[in-house]
């Protein structure tokens, strides 16, 4: 990312999307509706297995129905089990402005280049789908009085270092991925949980504007564009990246 000191910005980020678990989510779905159809009903004074009534059965139906429907919510509309939709996906993100190239892969992986140049008189996230309602962004710049813009980057740290899209999609597999009890434990089974995928890369933020604050572990840089910020980001990465920039009056 570029900040002008008069608001100016240019943002370009080439590299992957996950929408992690993609197709073990729908798996994990029909497997509960499994589960729920065999599960036996207990007895709420006797305490022995009996045969569910009908109207239980349709309760629990109603409530698997109810969490298919969340999943596809929060996926804007798709359907997971839809071999079409993530390449549907992919052409919607090529008829946005910014998204010069998006190629799905498999298992809910989008390898994107994306570039775009703007001024500094709105906020500025990324991503923003149409129709997919992303909980939080990978990059953010928010505005601030005094002619100070603060640029995060959550989505750009481990899973438990404040990136909320690990919490959403663990989420999803809370929903649905309930797992197996096994004979001693209530424990789940790990195996249960969609895979994440490591993050790796690089953040760099370059500006000629004044660098108030930042959380690299370098500081910054001197640069041809003015001085640059650079956040190695991999695995451990614990902390999402932030400055705090002084444009100019």
């Amino acid at each position: 990312m570029d900040v002008r000191d008069d608001g100016q910005f240019a943002f370009t980020y080439d590299g992957e999307i996950v929408m992690a678990g993609l197709g073990d989510l729908n798996e994990m779905a029909e497997q509960a509706d499994s589960d729920a159809a065999e599960k036996p009903c207990v007895d709420d004074e006797t305490l022995e297995v009996r045969d569910c009534t009908s109207e239980e059965i349709a309760r629990r139906n109603e409530e698997q129905a109810g969490e298919r429907e969340m999943l596809r919510s929060i996926l804007g509309g798709m359907n997971p089990s839809d071999p079409e939709a993530a390449a549907a996906l992919a052409d919607s993100l090529e008829r946005q402005a910014g998204w010069n190239s998006v190629e799905y892969r498999d298992d809910g992986v989008f390898e994107v280049s994306f570039s775009i140049e703007s001024r500094l008189g709105h906020d500025f996230d990324f991503p923003t789908i149409e129709g997919l309602p992303f909980p939080s962004s990978f990059v953010q710049a928010r505005l601030r009085d005094g002619q100070r813009v603060r640029i995060e980057a959550p989505g750009f740290a481990a899973p438990g270092g404040g990136n909320p899209f690990a919490a959403m999609m663990m989420g999803m597999a809370g929903a649905f991925g309930r797992g197996k009890e096994t004979e001693d434990t209530d424990e789940v089974e790990a195996t249960q949980k969609p895979p994440l995928r490591p993050i790796e890369g690089t953040f760099r933020l370059t500006t000629n504007a004044t660098i108030l604050a930042n959380n690299t572990d370098e500081g910054p840089q001197d640069s041809a564009r003015g001085q640059m910020l650079v956040w190695d980001i991999s695995p451990g990465t614990a902390v999402a990246p932030m400055a705090l920039l002084q444009l100019a009056n």
